[in-house]
C-alpha cells in the first residue's frame, strides 16, 4: 500500500511538473507570436523545424522504446553499447547529408519559387537539424533515467531549460536566427545536464561497433519497425498538413492551432503515463503479471482521456479564446479551432490504448506487428481523409484521422488476442470500459444542459465553472456505477 502511495505521488509530481512546463511553453509561444506574428520568417522556421522534428522524433522515440527491455539484464550491456553507437553514428551522417542538401530539401518541401524564403528556410534548417539531433539524444538518456525510476528529475531539467529559453527570448533580439539559436543552445544545456545525471545513475557506455553481436542484431531487427509504429502521431500530423495545404487558405493555420491544443494534452497526460507505465510493465516477472497491470493501466488511461473529452467539450471554447483570441485571431477563428480540436479529442482514448498495446508487443520483442498496423492505418488515414476532405473540407481531414485511430485500435486489439494468451477476464474488462462510455455520454449531456442553463460571459470564470461542474459529475457517476478504477493498485 505504501508503495502504491509512492507511485501515485510520483505520478502526481510528474503531472504537476508538466503543467508548469506547459505554462512556460505558452509564454514562449506568446513571445514568438508577439515578435513574429504570421510572417514569412516564422513560416520558414516552421517548415525547417517540422522536417527536422519529423525525422529525429522517429529516431529518438524508436531507440528509447527498443532499449528499455534490454536494460533489464546485464548480459545486454555490450549489445546496448553497439546499438547506441551505430544508430547515432548513422544519425550524425544523416545530419551532415541534410545540412549539405538543405536547399534542395527546402525547394521540394516548400513548393515555393521565392528565393528569399528558400534561402532563409535552408539557413534555419542548420539550426533545427542540430536541435533535432540533440533532442534525440535527450530521448535516449530520458528513457534510461525513467527505467531507473528517475522520472521527475528529467522533468525538472526540462522546466529549468524552458524557463531559461523564455528569459533569453524575452530579453534578447526579435530575430528569427536568434530564436533558432536559443532553441539549439537550451537543447545543448539540457543534454549536458541529462548526461551528467546519467553518469551518476551507474549507467556505463562504451563506444563499440561490434556488429556481429547477436543481441545487437536482434535490437536492430526490432528498431526499424519501431521507427514507424512509434511515430504514428507524427505521420498523421504530416498527412493532415499535406492534405490541408490543398484546401482553402488558412486551413493549415487552423489545423496547427488545433494540433497545438491536442499536443499539450498529449504531452501533459499521455506522454507522462506512457513513459511511467512502460518501464514498470517491463519489470514484471511474467506475462501474467504484465497483462493484469496492462488491463489496469488501460482502464486508467481510458478514464483520463474520456474525462479530457468532457472537460474540453464543456470549457474548451473558453480556453481557446483565452489562449489565442487577440489581434488578428477572431472569435470565428476560435470557434472553428474549437470544433476541429474537439473532433481530435475523440481519438485520445483510442490513441492512448493503442500506444499501451504497442508497448506490450515491444516488450515481447515484436515490433513487426505494430509496424504493419501503423503502415496499414497510415494508408487508411490518407484515403479516408482525402475522400472526406473533398466533401467537408478541413473537417473531413480530422474526421478521417479520428476514424483511422479507431480502426487502428480495433486491428491491434484483434492481433493482440490472436498472438497472446489472455490472462485476464475479457468480458469484465469490456464491461468496465462500457461503463466508462456510458458515464462519458451522461456527463456530456449534463454539461450541455448546464451550459445552456448557466450562461457565463467571462471566459476565465466560465472555464473554471464549467470544468469543475463536468469534473464533479464525472467522478460522481464513476462512484455511482462503481467503477473498478477505485480498486486499481498501481
Amino acid at each position: 500500500m505504501n508503495d502504491n502511495k509512492r507511485i501515485i505521488k510520483q505520478l502526481n509530481t510528474m503531472v504537476l511538473l508538466t503543467i508548469i512546463i506547459q505554462f512556460f511553453i505558452l509564454i514562449k509561444n506568446a513571445i514568438v507570436a508577439f515578435y513574429f506574428g504570421v510572417s514569412a520568417e516564422l513560416d520558414a522556421f516552421n517548415l525547417a523545424n517540422r522536417i527536422s522534428t519529423f525525422i529525429y522524433s522517429f529516431i529518438g522515440a524508436g531507440i528509447s522504446t527498443v532499449i528499455i527491455p534490454y536494460l533489464k539484464d546485464r548480459i545486454n550491456k555490450k549489445a546496448i553499447d553497439v546499438f547506441i553507437s551505430v544508430v547515432y553514428t548513422v544519425s550524425l551522417i544523416l545530419l551532415v547529408i541534410m545540412i549539405f542538401f538543405r536547399e534542395n530539401i527546402m525547394i521540394i518541401a516548400g513548393g515555393s519559387n521565392d528565393n528569399y524564403f528558400i534561402s532563409l528556410a535552408a539557413n534555419l534548417f542548420i539550426f533545427t537539424t542540430l536541435t533535432g539531433f540533440v533532442n534525440s539524444l535527450i530521448q535516449l538518456v530520458k528513457a534510461i533515467l525513467e527505467f531507473k525510476d528517475r522520472f521527475n528529475i528529467q522533468k525538472i531539467i526540462v522546466l529549468l531549460t524552458t524557463i531559461l529559453l523564455v528569459i533569453m527570448l524575452w530579453t534578447g533580439d526579435n530575430n528569427i536566427y536568434y530564436y533558432a539559436l536559443v532553441l539549439l543552445f537550451t537543447a545543448l544545456i539540457s543534454v549536458l545536464i541529462h548526461v551528467l545525471l546519467l553518469k551518476k545513475s551507474s549507467f556505463k557506455y562504451s563506444l563499440s561497433y561490434d556488429m556481429k553481436d547477436q543481441n545487437f542484431k536482434e535490437m536492430m531487427r526490432l528498431f526499424f519497425p519501431t521507427l514507424l509504429s512509434t511515430g504514428v502521431y507524427q505521420i498523421a500530423l504530416l498527412i493532415d498538413t499535406l492534405i490541408a495545404a490543398r484546401l482553402p487558405t488558412g486551413s493549415i493555420s487552423i489545423l496547427n492551432y488545433s494540433n497545438t491544443v491536442i499536443s499539450m494534452i498529449n504531452l501533459l497526460l499521455l506522454g507522462n503515463i506512457t513513459s511511467f507505465v512502460y518501464p514498470k510493465l517491463v519489470k514484471k516477472i511474467n506475462n501474467q503479471e504484465r497483462q493484469r497491470s496492462l488491463v489496469d493501466y488501460l482502464l486508467l488511461v481510458n478514464i483520463i482521456m474520456c474525462l479530457i473529452i468532457i472537460l474540453f467539450y464543456s470549457s474548451g471554447l473558453e480556453a481557446i479564446s483565452i489562449l489565442f483570441e487577440r489581434g488578428e485571431f477572431t472569435s470565428d477563428n476560435t470557434f472553428i479551432v474549437f470544433i476541429i480540436a474537439l473532433i481530435l479529442t475523440i481519438s485520445l482514448p483510442t490513441n492512448a490504448s493503442r500506444d499501451l498495446l504497442y508497448r506490450y508487443f515491444y516488450m515481447n520483442k515484436d515490433t513487426f506487428t505494430p509496424f504493419m498496423n501503423s503502415i496499414m492505418i497510415s494508408v487508411i488515414n490518407i484515403v479516408i481523409s482525402l475522400v472526406l476532405s473533398i466533401y467537408i473540407g478541413l473537417y473531413g481531414v480530422v474526421i478521417g484521422t479520428v476514424l483511422a485511430s479507431y480502426i487502428s485500435l480495433f486491428f491491434i486489439s484483434f492481433r493482440f488476442k490472436r498472438k497472446f494468451p489472455l490472462y485476464f477476464n475479457l468480458k469484465g474488462f469490456l464491461f468496465e470500459n462500457g461503463k466508462i462510455i456510458i458515464i462519458t455520454i451522461l456527463s456530456l449531456i449534463a454539461s450541455t444542459i448546464f451550459k445552456k442553463t448557466i450562461i457565463i460571459e467571462n471566459n476565465y470564470f466560465g472555464l473554471i465553472t464549467y470544468a469543475l461542474f463536468s469534473l464533479t459529475i464525472f467522478i460522481l457517476l464513476l462512484k455511482v456505477l462503481r467503477s473498478r478504477i477505485f480498486k486499481i493498485n498501481l
